[in-house]
């Protein structure tokens, strides 16, 4: 299939339509016909005839129906892949220019968890963003999955994520080994016990755990399943901040690698102990990046800077 569609590309004096290339990427990605035509503003007999017209060209079908709207072929997601693809060169292109004005311009979207942000915010991204001040940062807060998500639909130009599952085209450039520890008040009797912690010293007391869909819970779960043990949480929250703040209070525990409270870990605030099992052993953060993505001057440079703090320069606490 992709050959033939390459030769018939070949052919062609023009190469792909813009235009029409625009409509099937909308139809796709908006699941209608409709959607597609309501978001471009234009009527959908028009978007239909020159889809069809791409597909006549191409000699593949893109689209298929199903009840009220459309879903892509194996051919359509290829031509998904490639408009986004070619999206993403536009854009670091446009974002390039702007080195001869010394990074004047230009936007950088991070997709981080939640345990990052402290870090990031104090040591990268303040300093870089007083450096070029005309550059515009979005930070969202998000779900490991949701995370590697946006990478690869490219919302985000990098990610920060603990223990993500790689999905295909979204790579790993950096990483640092980041266990899970047992995390309470320094008061706590489990601070007194010898390291490390087995499961079930901890498991004796209170439990706070973060919700389904984070990193660091995949690797609770995937300890409930290989030790053959439930964890009752008494509390679940979704807000590391909140779980921080459940175990101030004294009496309970929870999970988290120590990169998540370094401020409370330099002020006395709560302790970090190690665990006895290889899964939170070896938990680690990655620094993500949608692969084959030309990335902009100024989100090399951050990436850069990144690679450079902790946890990923491997400094110390």
């Amino acid at each position: 299939m992709e050959a033939g569609m390459s030769q018939r590309l070949l052919s062609s004096k023009e190469g792909f339509n813009s235009r029409r290339m625009r409509y099937a990427f909308e139809a796709i990605t908006q699941g209608s016909i409709r959607r597609a035509a309501d978001k471009l503003d234009i009527e959908p007999s028009v978007i239909s005839r020159q889809i069809a017209r791409l597909e006549a060209e191409l000699g593949v079908k893109l689209l298929e129906r199903h009840g009220r709207g459309v879903r892509a072929t194996e051919a359509g997601e290829l031509l998904l892949d490639f408009q986004r693809e070619r999206q993403a060169a536009e854009t670091a292109l446009l974002s390039d220019f702007s080195e001869l004005d010394n990074l004047s311009r230009g936007t950088l979207r991070l997709a981080i968890s939640e345990g990052y942000s402290a870090t990031l915010m104090s040591e990268v991204i303040n300093t870089f963003s007083q450096r070029h001040p005309q550059l515009f940062f979005e930070v969202t807060h998000a779900s490991v999955n949701q995370v590697v998500t946006r990478v690869m639909e490219g919302d985000a130009h990098l990610g920060v994520a603990y223990s993500p599952h790689l999905l295909p085209g979204v790579q790993s450039i950096a990483s640092a080994c980041q266990p899970v520890c047992a995390v309470m008040h320094p008061d706590h009797p489990l601070n007194r016990l010898p390291l490390p912690l087995s499961l079930d010293d901890i498991l004796h007391y209170p439990l706070g755990l973060i919700s389904q869909g984070y990193g660091l819970r995949q690797l609770v779960d995937t300890v409930e399943v290989i030790d053959k043990r439930h964890f009752t949480p008494s509390l679940v929250s979704n807000s590391l901040a909140t779980l921080k703040q459940y175990v101030s209070a004294g009496h309970a525990v929870t999970f988290m690698p120590a990169v998540a409270l370094r401020h409370e870990l330099a002020r006395g605030q709560l302790v970090a102990l190690s665990i006895a099992h290889p899964i939170f052993a070896e938990a680690e953060s990655h620094l993500i990046v949608r692969q084959h993505r030309p990335l902009s001057l100024a989100a090399s440079r951050l990436i850069e800077e990144i690679c450079s703090v902790y946890p990923f320069a491997r400094t110390s606490l």
